[in-house]
């Protein structure tokens, strides 16, 4: 009984593999182009750090903070 389950395990285990090998095929031919994927990251990238220069800071307001100078 070892014997088989151990087959049957290997079998699974290459139908898994098999599976996402296709899946990595099927994304890499929809993957987006060059000139779109930089734009992306661009727009991220412009969003961070217009969130960040809009706030006022980043820290905490120490306003109730005992050892205030």
């Amino acid at each position: 009984m070892n014997a088989f389950a151990i087959l049957v395990v290997n079998q699974h285990l290459e139908s898994l593999l098999e599976e996402a090998a296709n899946e990595r095929l099927a994304k890499d031919a929809r993957k987006a182009g060059l000139r779109k994927r930089i734009a992306s990251a661009l727009t991220s990238v412009k969003s961070v750090m217009t969130d960040t220069a809009e706030s006022s800071s980043v820290l905490p307001a120490l306003s109730d903070y005992p050892y205030r100078t």
